[in-house]
């Protein structure tokens, strides 16, 4: 076992005794001896003397002598002047529980990362948050004319678009007074009284059920249900008059038969209606095209006060093809928005 070389206390673990504070593996400290310091020579208490006061010093007199310090005595010897204390420094005691580390702080360290910027991790989450919102509010914003559902649960995609002015006012860009209506927007079809030039027969449907096709199921809000006619039809007119006059602002078609039964579409098995006119009772008209999509597609017009719309039947497509083929020109759903004339 060691032992400090200071003391000769067994060492521990550590740097320094345990018992004195000795730095471990540092020689002994060498012991210094001190002369024995004399007691203080106490001089006697000087008699006091009664102070005079100074005498007058004239031009002519001279000051007086200082009297010389007390000397010693004729064949003495003159005592030594006393030796000067030594200084000693303070030592301090020394404490082992004060001045040595404890040894957990020195070897138990830990060594756990300080992640001081997690805060970016939160910044960067909170914005992809923020461009995920944006984009669902940009998708669910769209317009829902573009894509929609049918009562019949049929999937219809519908197209709005301007109307092309053609009076020519408007043709050159000039202000029109425009009528504006009044109340709420109405679907003006429903209710309406709807006049073609020819109609076609009744047919019974792959179930066995009797079909008709009366112009009148152009206005009652079912797509399944269709007005038909044998061939072409370009030319023909379909006129319908209003419940009452009114202020229309946007028309629409579903520009064939959106019929679905049994697994077939009928929609590409009869002819689809490719572009019509329609014309107010002002003499305006506008023109509009469809695409070959079994939903309602409308189209905004210049506001007009009308009691009725002449709806002319321009460009068809061919017959459907296949076993399933028909030669007729159909029209499921007529759409005539506005309000009332005021």
């Amino acid at each position: 076992m060691d032992r400090c070389v200071a003391c000769g206390a067994e060492l521990g673990v550590g740097r320094f005794c345990l018992n004195c504070g000795h730095p471990v593996g540092t020689p002994a400290p060498e012991v210094v001896e001190h002369p024995p310091i004399a007691p203080p020579v106490q001089a006697a208490d000087p008699t006091p003397v009664a102070p005079t006061s100074p005498p007058d010093l004239t031009d002519d007199a001279a000051a007086p002598e200082p009297a010389p310090a007390p000397g010693p005595e004729p064949g003495t010897d003159p005592e030594p002047d006393p030796e000067p204390e030594p200084e000693t420094e303070a030592r301090h005691e020394w404490d082992p529980r004060e001045d040595l580390l404890p040894y957990e702080s020195v070897d138990d360290v830990d060594e756990t990362p300080i992640h001081g910027r997690a805060w970016v991790f939160w910044v960067v989450g909170a914005l992809l948050l923020v461009g995920l919102v944006v984009v669902l509010l940009r998708v669910f914003d769209a317009d829902d004319d573009v894509s929609a559902t049918d009562p019949a649960g049929q999937s219809t995609s519908e197209q709005t678009a301007p109307a092309a002015a053609e009076s020519p006012a408007d043709a050159e860009g000039v202000a029109t007074d425009a009528p504006t209506g009044v109340g709420r927007a109405l679907q003006l079809a429903e209710g309406a009284t709807f006049a073609v030039e020819s109609t076609a027969p009744p047919t019974t449907d792959l179930d066995g059920n009797l079909v008709a096709y009366e112009a009148s199921q152009m206005g009652d809000g079912d797509p399944t249900t269709a007005w038909r006619t044998e061939g072409a039809a370009e030319g023909q007119e379909i006129r319908v008059t209003l419940p009452q006059a009114a202020v229309v602002s946007r028309v629409g078609m579903v520009n064939g038969y959106a019929k679905q039964v049994a697994g077939v579409d009928w929609y590409p098995n009869n002819r689809r209606i490719l572009s019509v006119t329609w014309t107010f009772d002002d003499g305006t008209s506008v023109e509009q095209t469809f695409a070959e999509l079994p939903g309602m597609q409308r189209l905004d017009v210049t506001p007009v006060q009308t009691g009725t719309v002449v709806i002319t039947i321009d460009a068809v497509t061919p017959p459907g093809a296949g076993d399933l083929g028909r030669d007729y020109t159909a029209v499921s759903e007529i759409s005539i928005s506005g309000r009332q004339a005021g």
